[in-house]
């Protein structure tokens, strides 16, 4: 991803956040659809799910690349076929096609919220 590119998710995160928004789902749906992840940008909760699903045509592929470095490869999907992954660590993490490098998107994932204790400085100082 670009330096802009960068800019743009970070603005995004830093946004989603500020506003409180919500995914409460234990599994939230992404599609690879005409070359990209729809939607690019998910926030969910530690111990929740992210469904891929290919929607495309095409074959897509489902890297996940975490803040400490490391990089995942979750496996290839054919059209109408998903792969599941399971976030356990608050962080900020991308995802990507090492097919189709031009699809990319960020999963943002918050701690579990036990109290009002969590902030978004709890999300920010995971994301180092």
């Amino acid at each position: 991803m670009d330096k802009l590119g960068t800019i743009r998710v970070v603005i995004a995160s830093l946004v989603l956040i500020a506003l409180g928004y919500d995914a409460r789902a234990a599994e939230i749906s992404v599609d690879q659809k005409d070359l990209k992840f729809v939607p690019d940008v998910v926030r969910i909760r530690a111990g929740d799910s992210v469904r891929f699903t290919d929607t495309d045509r095409i074959a897509h592929n489902v890297t996940i690349d975490s803040a400490d470095g490391t990089s995942e490869d979750k496996g290839m999907a054919e059209y109408n076929q998903h792969i599941v992954v399971t976030f356990s660590k608050p962080g900020l993490y991308h995802a990507h096609c090492r097919i189709h490098p031009q699809m990319h998107m960020t999963i943002m994932v918050v701690p579990q919220v036990t109290g009002s204790a969590s902030k978004a400085s709890d999300f920010i100082a995971s994301a180092r």
